[in-house]
């Protein structure tokens, strides 16, 4: 991968890459009386897989939607680019998103589907078809541009929403749960499409399965009760005493 794991006992600035595309500063997001994410700070470099790990309910979906700005903070800062984006609306800020349940337009073709945000942009029409082109191919969809999303499985329908969040050149790719719902092998072909895709783009990968991305990922995250429990190349959280002790006794426990 782009960004090497150096030892946790360095500074966050000496770990990670001069060219920070995603910073969070002391965020917190309350609903009512339940505290969703508690101050949490985090960096992602330019080209780094960095997975956000946790249980249901530990803060790691809400901190997607504040970075992608669905959702507006209590208190902090989000930076994208070094620029403070807090305040700015989604479709102001260089940041795609990938759901969990695709999103896809039922009535539209997939190559519709990858070039609505290029036609809302009014980008012309041949550049629009070449970088749709390009989109696909790189999800390895070529020849399924005419296809609905009825008529492509799991896998292949996450994949055209994949391709629909690319094809606009984000700055910062979110993912929420991407594999959920797919097959074994779809997964690992979606899990080995992001790594690549890590190699340009800063990418916030949310998952409760470590070892759906461990052998790829960069950067391992793990949040519990809306804070950041620890933080680390994939073997070191894989073997935390606190991780576990995290997980332990939940449908999600980290094995």
């Amino acid at each position: 991968m782009a960004t090497q794991a150096l030892p946790e006992s360095l500074p966050l600035s000496a770990r990670i890459s001069t060219a920070v595309d995603v910073r969070l500063v002391g965020v917190r997001k309350t609903y009512g009386d339940v505290v969703a994410v508690d101050r949490v700070d985090l960096e992602i470099a330019r080209g780094e897989f960095f997975t956000l790990l946790g249980p249901s309910g530990s803060g790691k979906t809400t901190t997607l939607r504040l970075i992608a700005g669905f959702e507006d903070p209590d208190q902090g800062r989000v930076e994208l680019g070094g620029q403070d984006v807090t305040e700015l609306p989604p479709y102001d800020r260089e940041v795609n998103t990938v759901f969990q349940d695709y999103a896809l337009f039922p009535h539209m073709t997939v190559a519709k589907n990858i070039e609505y945000g290029l036609r809302i942009r009014k980008t012309a029409k041949d550049q629009r078809a070449r970088m749709r082109d390009e989109a696909l191919d790189m999800v390895r969809l070529a020849g399924y541009g005419d296809r609905k999303p009825a008529e492509l499985s799991g896998g292949q329908r996450q994949r055209v929403a994949l391709a629909r969040a690319i094809v606009n050149r984000p700055r910062v790719l979110l993912l929420d749960e991407p594999l959920a719902g797919i097959g074994v092998e779809e997964s690992q072909r979606m899990v080995a499409l992001i790594a690549r895709l890590a190699e340009s783009h800063a990418v916030l990968l949310v998952e409760h399965d470590m070892d759906a991305v461990f052998s790829v990922a960069s950067v391992l995250t793990v949040m519990v009760s809306g804070r950041v429990l620890e933080r680390g190349a994939p073997a070191a959280i894989r073997e935390s005493p606190a991780v576990q002790q995290a997980y332990l006794g939940t449908a999600e426990m980290v094995s």
